[in-house]
């Protein structure tokens, strides 16, 4: 078991559990997606953060804890920005010097999470709906998926920044 000294790690452990169970609930498929892996168990190392978290999956609920029993069934370890990266492989600059990522065991794993999270069509106007109203739910959901949109292009332009400057460097 690792011991960390400050409550970080944990902290972590638990936002990403709920951020992620969050999400899964909006898409009315996830669930039965995420069975589908249950008994299985992802090491995911966040290379120089130097913290390790587990991934289990049972009733399909992620659980993310920083201890687990047995041994794991894939192992992911790369730096945060690297593993950001994977989010979207087809704009990911693998050239880079930080962006390496390394799978060790059953790649099926982590090929199965990232089906589960590429297929993810959350359902935000109904929750807001239920909160705002329909007229209000609606535009706050239309709100949140051009937000997201901007999000993903302003991360794909910063990597492509950054990309083209690294390599200018080394020329």
């Amino acid at each position: 078991m690792t011991e960390y000294i400050t409550p970080l790690p944990g902290v972590l452990a638990f936002a990403l559990e709920a951020a992620v169970n969050r999400v899964l609930q909006l898409d009315m498929e996830s669930p039965a997606r995420v069975k589908k892996l249950e008994g299985r168990l992802l090491q995911l190392n966040l290379e120089g953060l130097g913290i390790t978290l587990f991934f289990t999956f049972r009733h399909g609920v992620v659980r993310v804890r920083l201890e687990a029993e047995g041994t794991p069934d894939t192992v992911i370890s790369g730096t945060p920005v690297a593993l950001f990266s994977m989010a979207e492989p087809e704009e990911a600059d693998w050239d880079l010097p930080d962006s390496k990522v390394q799978i060790n065991g059953d790649a099926s794993l982590a090929r199965d999470l990232e089906r589960i999270f590429s297929k993810l069509e959350p359902d935000w106007e109904g929750p807001l709906a239920g909160m705002f109203g329909d007229v209000a739910g609606q535009q706050l959901a239309q709100g949140l998926r051009q937000g997201a949109e901007t999000a993903r292009e302003t991360a794909r332009s910063a990597r492509k920044v950054v990309s083209d400057i690294i390599k200018d460097r080394r020329s």
